[in-house]
């Protein structure tokens, strides 16, 4: 190889790259979810557009396609901030593993708390639990997740 071509702005378009695919690899068991649009809301926020999961009642975080997210963005009330690329994000199944995780009541998701010593606003949908933390705990959170993940099988 004698060019540089991968860092080159002139070799294409810019590849999407979820921050969780190193902590991922192998897995089964773990959605990942990084690559979702995320748009955190502050204002009164309509239950009709994406996903919308509150954190307070006049804050709210918006999850959609990626590519939706500019539109969204600009057609939302109040202020609205794209924070696509500061949170990662998984799925897991199994409420005991989520237990044995996090502090925060199950059954009063979505919710803001602690999951393997992690901020993480955590959501449920039956057995299933979305988990958005700061990209930047990706890998000790995958690697928490996985070690749990191991010993309940």
């Amino acid at each position: 190889m004698n060019e540089l071509a991968f860092l080159s702005t002139q070799a294409g378009e810019p590849r999407l790259s979820s921050p969780l695919a190193r902590a991922l690899a192998g897995s089964d068991r773990i959605r990942d979810l990084s690559l979702l649009g995320k748009l955190e809301v502050r204002g009164d926020v309509d239950a009709t557009v994406g996903d919308v999961m509150r954190i307070t009642p006049d804050r709210a975080l918006v999850i959609c396609d990626l590519d939706d997210a500019p539109a969204l963005r600009a057609q939302l009330p109040g202020t609205v901030v794209d924070v696509t690329s500061a949170l990662a994000g998984i799925e897991v199944e199994e409420e005991q593993l989520l237990r044995r995780l996090t502090d925060l009541a199950l059954d009063r998701l979505p919710a803001v708390g602690k999951v393997a010593d992690v901020p993480a606003l955590v959501a449920r949908d039956g057995d299933r639990f979305r988990i958005f933390f700061p990209q930047e705990y990706g890998d000790s959170v995958v690697a928490a997740v996985r070690d749990v993940q191991d010993g309940l099988r």
